[in-house]
This record gives structure tokens, C-alpha cells and sequence, in this order.
């Protein structure tokens, strides 16, 4: 099991720049306090442990407005490909989000580029070139993202407060709307809200996510179709593939005008609607769910 923690003591301290300057600095040839800068003091720091307390990752949100850069971002190469970055990147989003932040920003090494995407930031520009040899690249990730919902963003608002009104588990699972086009929507969970004891996503989490995405569905198309009841689920199967270790996406489509119209007259609707979830670009989980409307 593993868990991010603010280094307290000196020795925690000493420890956290330790790893930064093993893992950032030192093949470089750079001597020591070259890990360190003047935003220290004034930072937030993160680090990753196991069960045993041994530090295997590290990352630092610096805080300016509303805007913040991470930087110092590493993870000992025998724990990389299991997770451990994307959990201490949605950490230290997660305390941009506390502080009201807007938009994260960074310099990536080239070959850290794809994992950032990943985890939901653009490339915008070139960096700077560390020691004279290492390029980067400018990535940022904007923390509004149901503003940029472009198909009906005030509907995608008002269902994710339905959902933490009425579905309180959404909340603490982190669901998020990230996309809503009229026929697909997309969502995204907090992975590290979510993990098991093999520090992959929960089954029962997984499982949540495609209802709700798929529940979300149809409630977005009711409300633009002018259309009232209460939405169940029937039924649900669902096929699990790979474990989730990194960012979990759950994407459904359907035109559903027709098979919901029936509302209208006060019938009762059936819908059956699959759902694809994915780790990363990898998919994970495939559900199927069915879904029945009763009209008020």
C-alpha cells in the first residue's frame, strides 16, 4: 500500500530532497542543493511512501494567483509504470483545486510529454533547456473544465450537483463531466479516491462509474428533450480486463431522442446502454447497463 504525505520533520525533509536530487539532479552531474530553489519555502511538497515508509516518489505545487506550476516531479524507477505518477500529479491537483487555482502549468522533459497528456495537460510551447541539454516542453492543464464543455455546459453543471446531491458517492469518487457532445459524454474519476489494496482502481468504484456515466446520459438528454422521470438501473454486467492504474475514463453514446419520447404520454422507458472504461488509453472495462425511465 502506498500513500502521498507532506514531509514534516527534518528527517522526512531531508529524505524528500534526498530522492529530488538522486532522481533529477545528480545523473546529471549537479551537485548538491542544486535540487533546491528559492520557491521552496514557500511551496507545497508531496511524497509518496509504502507500507515501510521508503520514499518512492516526490512533487512540488507552487502556488502564484491563480495559477500554479509542478515541478520536481520523480518516482523511483523500480515503482514507474504502476500508477505512482499519475496519483501524485491528481494530489497535488487536487491541492491547486483547494486553493482555488485555475490552471496548472509546467516544463516537461520530452520523454515525460505522452504521461502529461495523459493526465490532462496540452502542450503549448517549448521550454527551457535544462543544463544546457535537456529540452522541455510547456504544458498546461486548465482546472475549469466543465467550462469548456462546448454542447450545453450549464446541463453537465446542473448533473454533476445532481448527481453529489442525490448520488453522494459521486463526490467522494472524484466523477467529473470532462466532455458532452449531445450524443457521447465522458467522464473521469479521482483515481486515488478510488484504489484497492493492489493500489489499482476498486472493482465496486469501477463499476459506480460506468452506472453513473451512463445514467448521466440519459438524464442530459431528457433535459434537452424536454422530458421528465425518475431514472433506475434494471440491470447492469459488466467485464473487467486490466487492472486501472492510471486515470480512469468512462465514455457512452447513443441518440436516444426516440427511444425516450414515449415519456411523453406518460410511458415507461427501457434503455440499454454500453459503457467503455479506460486506464489511461488502455481499456479496462466494458458494462452494460439497463436503464428504465418512469415517467412523473
Amino acid at each position: 500500500m502506498y500513500r502521498v504525505v507532506t514531509p514534516q520533520s527534518e528527517a522526512e525533509l531531508e529524505a524528500y530532497y534526498q530522492l529530488r536530487w538522486l532522481l533529477l539532479r545528480k545523473p546529471w552531474q549537479q551537485p548538491r542543493g542544486s535540487e533546491r530553489d528559492e520557491f521552496d519555502e514557500y511551496a507545497h511538497h508531496r511524497m509518496m511512501v509504502d507500507n515501510n515508509d521508503n520514499l518512492v516518489a516526490v512533487g512540488r505545487l507552487y502556488v502564484s494567483g491563480d495559477e500554479a506550476q509542478i515541478r520536481f516531479m520523480a518516482v523511483v524507477p523500480d515503482c514507474r509504470d504502476h500508477g505512482m505518477g499519475t496519483r501524485m500529479v491528481q494530489a497535488l491537483e487536487q491541492v491547486a483545486r483547494q486553493q482555488g487555482v485555475r490552471r496548472l502549468v509546467m516544463n516537461a522533459r520530452e520523454e515525460a510529454v505522452a504521461f502529461y497528456s495523459r493526465c490532462g495537460f496540452t502542450v503549448v510551447g517549448e521550454g527551457p533547456i535544462s543544463f544546457g541539454k535537456i529540452p522541455h516542453r510547456q504544458m498546461i492543464k486548465a482546472l475549469t473544465s466543465i467550462h469548456q464543455i462546448r454542447h450545453r455546459p450549464e446541463l453537465c453543471d446542473e448533473l454533476q450537483r445532481q448527481w453529489h446531491r442525490r448520488i453522494p458517492i459521486s463526490e467522494k469518487m472524484g466523477v467529473k463531466i470532462i466532455q458532452y457532445t449531445g450524443s457521447r459524454l465522458k467522464t473521469k474519476a479521482n483515481l486515488t479516491a478510488n484504489l484497492n489494496m493492489h493500489e489499482s482502481m476498486f472493482a465496486g468504484s469501477i463499476y459506480s462509474q460506468c452506472v453513473l456515466t451512463g445514467w448521466g446520459l440519459i438524464w442530459l438528454q431528457m433535459q434537452e428533450f424536454g422530458l421528465s422521470g425518475d431514472i433506475v438501473q434494471g440491470h447492469g454486467d459488466i467485464k473487467y480486463m486490466t487492472p486501472v492504474w492510471d486515470e480512469p475514463i468512462a465514455e457512452v453514446q447513443g441518440r436516444l431522442r426516440e427511444q425516450l419520447m414515449p415519456l411523453q404520454v406518460g410511458e415507461r422507458v427501457r434503455i440499454e446502454l454500453n459503457v467503455t472504461l479506460y486506464s489511461g488509453e488502455h481499456k479496462s472495462a466494458s458494462f452494460t447497463g439497463r436503464y428504465v425511465i418512469l415517467p412523473h
